[in-house]
């Protein structure tokens, strides 16, 4: 199934931790995301991964490469109280 998505808001959830929420743009999406994600008890490899994909120069184009093929970006990470899931999404209109 392809994503085809090309720019606009976005919607990100980290599941059981936080509501889904919907950003303007997809780099402000990013920064959010990492802002909280940082902010867990995550162990050092998913760390250093989440934030490769999230922060660093090329993380707005790694996900809209992602999100142009697939309708969705789901990224799984586990915390001391189980696996959790990282969702981004194109804004529905």
């Amino acid at each position: 199934m392809s994503g085809g998505y090309i720019e606009g808001p976005v919607v990100v959830e980290l599941t059981g931790i936080t509501c889904p929420a919907r950003f303007p743009q997809l780099a402000d999406a990013l920064a959010a995301t990492w802002e909280s994600m940082r902010l867990l008890p995550l162990d050092p490899a998913h760390c250093c991964a989440f934030e490769l994909i999230l922060a660093r120069p090329r993380s707005e184009q790694y996900m809209r490469e992602r999100l142009a093929r697939e309708p969705e970006v789901a990224l799984t990470f586990t915390l001391p109280d189980g696996p959790h899931l990282l969702r981004l999404y194109p804004s529905p209109p």
